[in-house]
């Protein structure tokens, strides 16, 4: 879906719509989307706020989706669909770098867990599959990169976007030639780098009368969709993002780049300068819980109608585990071979038990991806609750019972469109600490501690579900 959303100087919503768009599936495995509907869904959805509001606008922010490639001709045409990030068709690709480079030294360079999401790999694929395409592309743009080209006609990106490229060096904070070269292109295709809070270039003529915005607007070039989210949710000082909605990421904004830098997680650009995000992302959460309700179900009930029905069931979900690997494991186990299972499931779980479960395993994964955070000495003093799932007051309170850790919910769950607003005020000058002004705008509304007897509970149901994964995972690579 792309959102849009008018903001007041004071970080207050004014106005939102949101526009939903297609991902193409032409082959099993592939994710595309189509680049020109991104930029029919952004004017429809702009045209959807009112008429007057818009007309009064100062500055443009964007964020999006991260890891996609858009190739594009000469004349700023896209020459494809864009390869986003979930797509799997360059896996092989991903084996082609491992071997060239290493694991390790691309983990040590690029801050990023080789695998086919980055765009690396699908370059490399392009070049492979679609030659005659690949020569032809004089630039690649991301999906923010290309929506900002659209409404300026000027190539623009920052450090946040190309840090998910597997082609820029993290510690350097530049393109890292040596792996350009390898797949067979130069940092000239890609946009020139800015800071996520400055902003190079105005909307044009064209976009203004598609988007009915006022012509000379200043756009800043934001941030990817994670380091947005991670500033507007007001994440630091030791509180780790969890951001659940179709999966559930877990994100600590840290100064520098960590000293050790375990080999399951990643590292990305903040926007904020000076930090990066240290990052670990699931295969699929609240993916789950739709599945549950859509497909089991029939969508007879609604979330709040899951939530009751779950929380009339103890903590522990009356013997049920659920080990949530619906499409495989990401972090912290890194086993695409993972599936997803119910164990110890009879004739007297009812609906809420097993929906109750599913918050459980995802709580579970989400234990384990914060003490991998602590055992690199990364600060953890308590969890954000961002997305839809922090609508959720039972899942919130499972998460801080299973992790031993105070849950806070701010009061504006939608923080990436919160964080790109932060920085286009930021490049008009109208806040000076980032950091600061995103504590103001986006404060703590909620706070669930953890419940002594069911975090004893937990306790013990982690180390067995730990137990149940150990032990299926010979059996998840013999059924692969």
């Amino acid at each position: 879906m792309c959102k849009a959303s008018l903001f007041t100087l004071t970080g207050e919503v004014a106005a939102r719509a949101g526009i939903e768009y297609e991902t193409l599936h032409p082959v099993p495995g592939w994710a595309e989307q189509d680049p020109d509907v991104w930029w029919e869904a952004a004017a429809a959805g702009v045209r959807r706020l009112p008429g007057d509001l818009r007309r009064t606008v100062v500055a443009v922010g964007l964020s999006s989706h991260r890891g996609g490639v858009v190739p594009m001709d000469g004349k700023g045409r896209p020459l494809a669909r864009c390869i986003i990030w979930m797509d799997r068709r360059s896996v092989a690709e991903t084996d082609l770098l491992v071997r060239a480079f290493g694991r390790e030294r691309l983990h040590r360079v690029t801050g990023l867990v080789p695998d086919a999401e980055f765009t690396a790999t699908k370059l490399l694929w392009l070049r492979t599959h679609e030659p005659d395409l690949f020569q032809a592309a004089r630039l690649y743009l991301q999906p923010r990169d290309y929506l900002y080209f659209r409404l300026t006609g000027v190539p623009a990106t920052d450090d946040t976007l190309a840090s998910r490229t597997m082609l820029f060096d993290i510690t350097q904070r530049a393109w890292w030639e040596e792996g350009c070269a390898f797949v067979g292109v130069t940092p000239r295709v890609f946009p020139p780098l800015h800071s996520s809070t400055a902003a190079p270039h105005r909307v044009g003529r064209e976009a203004a009368e598609a988007l009915g915005l006022p012509a000379g607007v200043p756009v800043a070039v934001g941030a990817g969709d994670r380091a947005c989210e991670v500033l507007g949710s007001g994440a630091g000082q030791g509180w780790v993002m969890a951001s659940t909605g179709t999966t559930t990421n877990v994100s600590a904004p840290v100064l520098g780049r960590p000293e050790t830098l375990d080999p399951r997680v990643m590292c990305s650009a903040h926007a904020v300068p000076g930090m990066t995000v240290v990052e670990q992302g699931m295969s699929a959460s609240g993916a789950i819980l739709r599945w549950f309700r859509d497909r089991l179900l029939g969508g007879r009930h609604d979330y709040e109608r899951l939530d009751e029905l779950a929380g009339g069931v103890r903590p522990g979900s009356d013997g049920l585990q659920f080990l949530p690997f619906m499409i495989g494991a990401r972090a912290t186990r890194w086993n695409p071979d993972a599936r997803g299972v119910w164990f110890g499931l009879s004739e007297a779980h009812g609906t809420g038990a097993l929906a109750r479960s599913v918050m459980e395993g995802v709580a579970f994964e989400l234990r384990a991806c914060l003490e991998l955070l602590q055992g690199m000495k990364v600060r953890v003093e308590g969890v954000l609750s961002v997305g839809g799932g922090a609508r959720s007051r039972l899942w919130s309170q499972i998460i801080a019972d299973v992790s031993g850790n105070e849950v806070a919910v701010p009061r504006h769950t939608d923080a990436a469109s919160r964080g790109a607003m932060l920085l286009a005020s930021a490049a008009t000058g109208h806040i000076t600490d980032l950091v600061a002004a995103s504590l103001v705008a986006n404060p703590v509304a909620q706070r669930l501690r953890p419940d002594p007897q069911a975090a004893a509970t937990y306790g013990k149901l982690y180390t067995s579900y730990n137990q149940l994964y150990e032990a299926l995972r010979p059996v998840f690579a013999d059924l692969a």
